[in-house]
């Protein structure tokens, strides 16, 4: 199969590859160090591959280069912009942010996002329009919230406007959800990994509706890797 930059860090070969670096990498005491900041990467979901010699669609099919170890670093995602922006590189990058409620996607984007960066968050537009605490959400302003929601992610899909990065969050338990909307806005996927017990647990800790705790359960029973 021939790949464009839009599918490469979909395939196969590249999560194969990225495993296979990571493995390799690993210290004495099992972390991940960024070859950027020479801190450890705590989370799965945090390390990026970046290729130092910068992939493009005349490249990206030459394993040489796109498939090459030696020619891949791993860097905190934050890390990874920063390279980008020193480098000068201007592509709007789109990321698929799923993972279960509580399991702290809002959290790993914001440590992460920079100035100028697009989030677009189902619940942060809910607060926005209602002027309610955060996920008191009335049922009048649905159809609004998700109507205003599907036009930023049009922005996105045609990369309207001049921001950098766009995050794109969401829980999407189903596969074919995120895969499609992923191929939609040539988004790349992060799993924002956590177990059903750590959101539960989470879930007491904070000051959420009790509700929640169906939406974390509704949220694993329908979850497909």
């Amino acid at each position: 199969m021939l790949y464009t930059l839009d599918n490469f860090y979909q395939s196969k070969e590249w999560e194969k590859c990225r495993k296979t670096v990571i493995s390799e990498r690993l210290t004495e005491e099992g972390f991940t160090i960024c070859e950027y900041c020479n801190k450890p990467i705590l989370k799965s979901y945090d390390i990026i591959g970046h290729h130092k010699q910068q992939l493009t669609n005349a490249n990206v099919n030459d394993a040489e280069v796109s498939l090459n170890t030696e020619n891949i670093m791993l860097v905190h995602h934050k890390c990874h912009n920063m390279i980008h922006e020193k480098l000068g590189h201007k592509k709007q990058n789109v990321y698929l942010v799923y993972g279960s409620p509580l399991s702290g996607k809002n959290e790993y984007v914001n440590s992460i996002k920079q100035s100028g960066d697009l989030i677009v968050d189902i619940d942060s537009i809910w607060q926005c329009i209602s002027g309610d605490e955060r996920y008191i959400k009335d049922g009048r302003l649905k159809s609004i919230a998700f109507k205003l929601r599907n036009e930023l992610l049009d922005s996105v899909k045609y990369r309207q406007g001049k921001w950098r990065n766009a995050f794109v969050i969401g829980g999407y338990p189903f596969k074919n959800e995120r895969e499609r909307l992923a191929t939609t806005l040539n988004a790349k996927i992060i799993y924002v990994e956590s177990t059903k017990e750590e959101c539960l647990q989470r879930l007491v800790q904070s000051e959420r509706p009790k509700i929640w705790r169906e939406f974390i359960n509704d949220w694993w029973e329908n979850f497909e890797e």
